[in-house]
Protein backbone atom coordinates (compact mmCIF):
# COMPACT_ATOMS: atom_id res chain seq x y z
CA UNK A 1 0.00 0.00 0.00
CA UNK A 2 1.46 3.01 -0.37
CA UNK A 3 1.96 5.75 2.06
CA UNK A 4 0.37 8.82 0.45
CA UNK A 5 -3.26 5.75 0.41
CA UNK A 6 -2.42 5.34 4.29
CA UNK A 7 -2.20 9.09 5.00
CA UNK A 8 -5.42 9.12 3.55
CA UNK A 9 -7.02 6.38 5.51
CA UNK A 10 -5.69 7.99 8.53
CA UNK A 11 -7.46 11.26 7.82
CA UNK A 12 -10.47 9.11 6.83
CA UNK A 13 -10.54 7.10 10.13
CA UNK A 14 -10.72 10.41 12.40
CA UNK A 15 -13.71 11.77 10.13
CA UNK A 16 -15.89 9.30 9.65
CA UNK A 17 -18.88 8.87 9.92
CA UNK A 18 -20.20 12.32 10.19
CA UNK A 19 -20.22 14.47 6.89
CA UNK A 20 -20.21 17.54 8.20
CA UNK A 21 -17.76 19.80 6.07
CA UNK A 22 -17.56 22.21 9.08
CA UNK A 23 -15.50 18.77 10.90
CA UNK A 24 -11.87 19.78 10.39
CA UNK A 25 -8.60 17.99 11.71
CA UNK A 26 -5.09 18.96 12.51
CA UNK A 27 -2.06 17.83 10.81
CA UNK A 28 -0.95 16.80 14.25
CA UNK A 29 -3.88 14.92 14.49
CA UNK A 30 -3.88 13.07 11.22
CA UNK A 31 0.04 12.14 12.08
CA UNK A 32 -0.63 10.78 15.31
CA UNK A 33 -3.69 8.52 13.69
CA UNK A 34 -1.10 7.58 11.55
CA UNK A 35 1.06 5.82 13.14
CA UNK A 36 -1.45 4.45 15.51
CA UNK A 37 -2.52 2.84 12.18
CA UNK A 38 0.74 1.54 10.77
CA UNK A 39 3.19 1.81 13.79
CA UNK A 40 5.68 4.58 12.36
CA UNK A 41 5.35 8.12 12.15
CA UNK A 42 4.97 10.00 8.39
CA UNK A 43 7.89 11.49 6.55
CA UNK A 44 7.87 14.99 6.72
CA UNK A 45 8.17 14.63 2.95
CA UNK A 46 5.23 12.30 2.57
CA UNK A 47 3.35 15.76 4.35
CA UNK A 48 4.89 17.75 2.39
CA UNK A 49 3.39 15.80 -1.30
CA UNK A 50 0.19 16.30 0.71
CA UNK A 51 -0.06 19.54 1.58
CA UNK A 52 2.89 21.29 -0.77
CA UNK A 53 0.05 23.63 -2.87
CA UNK A 54 -0.75 25.27 0.50
CA UNK A 55 1.30 28.62 -0.85
CA UNK A 56 -1.31 28.60 -4.11
CA UNK A 57 -3.70 30.71 -2.08
CA UNK A 58 -1.16 33.94 -1.59
CA UNK A 59 -1.89 34.11 -5.59
CA UNK A 60 -4.38 32.60 -7.36
CA UNK A 61 -3.19 33.55 -10.70
CA UNK A 62 0.43 31.61 -9.99
CA UNK A 63 -0.97 28.56 -8.19
CA UNK A 64 2.50 26.58 -6.93
CA UNK A 65 3.22 23.53 -8.40
CA UNK A 66 4.63 20.10 -7.19
CA UNK A 67 3.28 17.33 -4.45
CA UNK A 68 0.97 14.80 -6.11
CA UNK A 69 -2.00 15.55 -8.26
CA UNK A 70 -3.96 13.75 -5.76
CA UNK A 71 -7.00 15.54 -3.85
CA UNK A 72 -6.65 13.94 -0.71
CA UNK A 73 -7.19 16.90 1.66
CA UNK A 74 -8.56 19.89 1.80
CA UNK A 75 -7.51 22.96 3.75
CA UNK A 76 -9.83 25.31 5.04
CA UNK A 77 -10.59 27.71 8.08
CA UNK A 78 -14.71 27.53 7.72
CA UNK A 79 -15.23 24.51 6.12
CA UNK A 80 -15.65 25.17 2.83
CA UNK A 81 -13.29 28.22 1.67
CA UNK A 82 -9.56 27.01 1.06
CA UNK A 83 -6.94 28.52 2.96
CA UNK A 84 -3.08 28.33 3.30
CA UNK A 85 -3.16 27.91 6.89
CA UNK A 86 -6.62 25.99 8.04
CA UNK A 87 -6.69 22.69 9.06
CA UNK A 88 -7.89 19.71 7.11
CA UNK A 89 -10.81 17.61 6.18
CA UNK A 90 -11.63 15.40 2.88
CA UNK A 91 -12.55 16.68 -0.50
CA UNK A 92 -16.26 17.05 -1.36
CA UNK A 93 -17.83 17.25 -4.83
CA UNK A 94 -18.98 21.00 -3.55
CA UNK A 95 -15.33 22.24 -3.50
CA UNK A 96 -14.21 24.26 -6.43
CA UNK A 97 -11.24 22.75 -8.33
CA UNK A 98 -9.26 25.66 -7.15
CA UNK A 99 -5.62 23.75 -6.56
CA UNK A 100 -3.97 24.78 -10.05
CA UNK A 101 -2.96 23.47 -13.21
CA UNK A 102 -2.29 19.27 -12.44
CA UNK A 103 -4.09 18.91 -8.76
CA UNK A 104 -7.10 16.73 -10.25
CA UNK A 105 -6.16 13.76 -9.42
CA UNK A 106 -8.12 11.17 -7.29
CA UNK A 107 -10.16 12.21 -3.97
CA UNK A 108 -9.56 8.57 -2.37
CA UNK A 109 -7.65 4.99 -2.73
CA UNK A 110 -8.99 2.71 -4.99
CA UNK A 111 -10.27 -0.11 -3.09
CA UNK A 112 -8.15 -3.05 -4.60
CA UNK A 113 -4.95 -1.26 -3.43
CA UNK A 114 -5.87 -1.14 -0.03
CA UNK A 115 -6.27 -3.81 2.22
CA UNK A 116 -9.80 -4.80 3.14
CA UNK A 117 -10.12 -4.19 6.55
CA UNK A 118 -10.44 -0.24 5.40
CA UNK A 119 -13.10 -0.43 2.36
CA UNK A 120 -15.77 0.49 4.67
CA UNK A 121 -13.59 4.05 4.68
CA UNK A 122 -13.77 4.50 0.84
CA UNK A 123 -17.32 3.38 0.47
CA UNK A 124 -18.38 5.72 3.54
CA UNK A 125 -16.38 8.59 1.68
CA UNK A 126 -17.81 7.58 -1.77
CA UNK A 127 -21.65 7.15 -0.61
CA UNK A 128 -21.62 9.80 1.69
CA UNK A 129 -18.63 12.69 2.70
CA UNK A 130 -17.97 13.06 -0.59
CA UNK A 131 -21.29 14.53 -1.84
CA UNK A 132 -21.46 16.01 1.67
CA UNK A 133 -25.29 15.17 2.60
CA UNK A 134 -25.52 14.61 6.16
CA UNK A 135 -28.04 12.32 7.12
CA UNK A 136 -28.23 10.32 10.37
CA UNK A 137 -29.48 6.91 9.12
CA UNK A 138 -26.50 7.98 6.49
CA UNK A 139 -24.19 7.96 9.48
CA UNK A 140 -25.51 4.82 11.66
CA UNK A 141 -25.23 2.83 8.33
CA UNK A 142 -21.36 3.64 8.41
CA UNK A 143 -21.29 2.51 11.99
CA UNK A 144 -22.20 -0.30 11.50
CA UNK A 145 -20.27 -1.28 8.12
CA UNK A 146 -16.90 -0.50 10.02
CA UNK A 147 -18.20 -3.21 13.05
CA UNK A 148 -18.82 -5.62 10.33
CA UNK A 149 -15.60 -5.14 8.54
CA UNK A 150 -14.21 -5.67 12.07
CA UNK A 151 -15.72 -8.79 13.05
CA UNK A 152 -15.15 -10.48 9.25
CA UNK A 153 -11.68 -9.34 10.46
CA UNK A 154 -11.63 -11.29 13.53
CA UNK A 155 -13.34 -14.42 12.06
CA UNK A 156 -11.28 -14.64 9.43
CA UNK A 157 -7.80 -14.30 11.93
CA UNK A 158 -6.09 -17.06 13.64
CA UNK A 159 -7.60 -16.61 17.35
CA UNK A 160 -9.36 -19.67 18.95
CA UNK A 161 -13.25 -20.00 18.63
CA UNK A 162 -13.35 -19.13 22.32
CA UNK A 163 -11.84 -15.74 21.77
CA UNK A 164 -13.48 -14.85 18.66
CA UNK A 165 -16.80 -15.40 20.57
CA UNK A 166 -15.62 -13.05 23.34
CA UNK A 167 -14.79 -10.93 20.96
CA UNK A 168 -18.19 -10.41 18.76
CA UNK A 169 -20.26 -10.56 22.15
CA UNK A 170 -17.99 -7.54 23.56
CA UNK A 171 -19.07 -5.67 20.11
CA UNK A 172 -22.30 -5.42 21.83
CA UNK A 173 -21.71 -4.93 25.17
CA UNK A 174 -21.56 -8.29 26.37
CA UNK A 175 -19.81 -11.33 27.97
CA UNK A 176 -16.55 -11.16 29.54
CA UNK A 177 -16.08 -7.63 28.68
CA UNK A 178 -19.49 -6.26 30.44
CA UNK A 179 -18.00 -8.23 33.72
CA UNK A 180 -14.96 -6.56 33.11
CA UNK A 181 -16.71 -2.95 32.92
CA UNK A 182 -18.87 -4.27 36.32
CA UNK A 183 -15.81 -4.06 38.18
CA UNK A 184 -14.39 -0.86 37.60
CA UNK A 185 -17.80 1.23 37.00
CA UNK A 186 -21.03 0.64 39.11
CA UNK A 187 -23.23 3.10 38.09
CA UNK A 188 -24.08 5.23 35.07
CA UNK A 189 -22.06 8.61 35.13
CA UNK A 190 -25.28 10.84 34.49
CA UNK A 191 -28.49 9.17 35.65
CA UNK A 192 -26.70 7.75 38.53
CA UNK A 193 -28.89 4.43 37.94
CA UNK A 194 -27.17 1.16 39.61
CA UNK A 195 -29.57 -1.16 38.40
CA UNK A 196 -27.50 -3.39 35.85
CA UNK A 197 -30.43 -4.38 34.69
CA UNK A 198 -31.18 -1.01 33.12
CA UNK A 199 -27.27 0.13 31.71
CA UNK A 200 -25.68 -0.73 29.00
CA UNK A 201 -21.66 -1.25 29.09
CA UNK A 202 -20.56 0.81 26.58
CA UNK A 203 -16.61 0.80 24.88
CA UNK A 204 -14.99 4.42 25.42
CA UNK A 205 -12.42 3.99 22.31
CA UNK A 206 -15.11 2.21 19.86
CA UNK A 207 -14.90 -1.35 19.45
CA UNK A 208 -14.48 -1.29 15.47
CA UNK A 209 -10.79 0.28 15.81
CA UNK A 210 -10.15 -1.08 18.88
CA UNK A 211 -7.18 -3.68 19.19
CA UNK A 212 -8.70 -7.35 20.36
CA UNK A 213 -6.85 -6.63 23.95
CA UNK A 214 -8.82 -2.84 23.64
CA UNK A 215 -12.10 -4.89 23.01
CA UNK A 216 -12.16 -6.87 25.91
CA UNK A 217 -10.50 -4.37 28.11
CA UNK A 218 -12.71 -3.39 30.91
CA UNK A 219 -11.63 -0.20 31.45
CA UNK A 220 -12.34 0.61 27.71
CA UNK A 221 -16.10 0.57 29.17
CA UNK A 222 -18.38 2.81 31.19
CA UNK A 223 -21.67 1.82 32.95
CA UNK A 224 -24.65 3.90 30.85
CA UNK A 225 -27.81 4.40 30.24
CA UNK A 226 -29.23 3.62 26.99
CA UNK A 227 -30.06 7.14 25.99
CA UNK A 228 -26.80 8.27 27.48
CA UNK A 229 -25.27 5.71 25.70
CA UNK A 230 -26.00 7.17 22.40
CA UNK A 231 -24.80 10.40 23.03
CA UNK A 232 -21.58 8.92 24.22
CA UNK A 233 -21.54 6.70 21.74
CA UNK A 234 -22.02 9.15 18.59
CA UNK A 235 -19.66 11.80 20.44
CA UNK A 236 -22.61 14.26 21.32
CA UNK A 237 -21.07 13.86 25.08
CA UNK A 238 -17.51 13.02 26.80
CA UNK A 239 -15.69 13.34 29.69
CA UNK A 240 -12.93 15.02 31.21
CA UNK A 241 -10.96 13.37 33.82
CA UNK A 242 -12.42 14.57 36.93
CA UNK A 243 -15.58 12.78 35.44
CA UNK A 244 -16.99 15.49 34.66
CA UNK A 245 -19.24 15.79 31.28
CA UNK A 246 -18.48 17.90 28.22
CA UNK A 247 -21.84 18.19 25.92
CA UNK A 248 -21.14 19.37 21.92
CA UNK A 249 -23.77 21.96 20.54
CA UNK A 250 -25.35 19.68 18.39
CA UNK A 251 -26.92 18.06 21.63
CA UNK A 252 -27.43 20.80 24.00
CA UNK A 253 -31.32 20.68 23.41
CA UNK A 254 -31.82 17.17 23.38
CA UNK A 255 -29.17 17.52 26.84
CA UNK A 256 -32.38 19.71 27.74
CA UNK A 257 -35.20 18.11 26.76
CA UNK A 258 -34.34 14.68 28.30
CA UNK A 259 -33.52 16.70 31.65
CA UNK A 260 -30.21 15.31 31.61
CA UNK A 261 -28.03 16.43 34.74
CA UNK A 262 -24.65 14.91 35.81
CA UNK A 263 -24.59 12.99 39.22
CA UNK A 264 -21.44 13.41 41.57
CA UNK A 265 -18.27 13.21 39.43
CA UNK A 266 -16.39 10.38 39.68
CA UNK A 267 -12.59 10.57 38.25
CA UNK A 268 -11.96 8.20 35.85
CA UNK A 269 -9.04 5.78 36.76
CA UNK A 270 -5.93 6.12 34.76
CA UNK A 271 -6.12 3.64 32.44
CA UNK A 272 -9.62 4.83 31.68
CA UNK A 273 -8.44 8.55 30.97
CA UNK A 274 -5.99 6.90 28.29
CA UNK A 275 -9.01 6.01 26.69
CA UNK A 276 -11.10 9.05 27.05
CA UNK A 277 -8.41 11.03 25.40
CA UNK A 278 -8.86 8.81 21.89
CA UNK A 279 -12.77 9.67 22.91
CA UNK A 280 -12.17 13.98 23.15
CA UNK A 281 -9.76 13.84 20.42
CA UNK A 282 -11.57 11.58 17.93
CA UNK A 283 -15.00 10.65 18.92
CA UNK A 284 -16.56 14.58 20.46
CA UNK A 285 -17.83 16.37 17.67
CA UNK A 286 -17.42 19.83 20.34
CA UNK A 287 -13.47 19.72 19.50
CA UNK A 288 -12.36 22.88 17.65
Amino acid sequence: MKKIDEFWLAAASLLYPPTEPARLISLKQISRRYEELFGRAPTPSLEQTIISWKQKYSDRTRPSQGGSPKRYLFRTDDGSTPSSHGRFRLYMTSDSTHDGRGKNGATCPEMEKIPKRYHYLVKWYLKHYRNSSHDPAAETESLEAAADSAQAEIKRSAVSATEKARLIKARHGQGIFRKRVLRVESACRLTGITDIRFLVASHIKPWAISSNDERLDGHNGLLLAPHVDRLFDRGFITFNQEGGVIVSLDAKEVWQQWGLVLAMPVPLTVRQEDYMCYHRDYIFRGRN
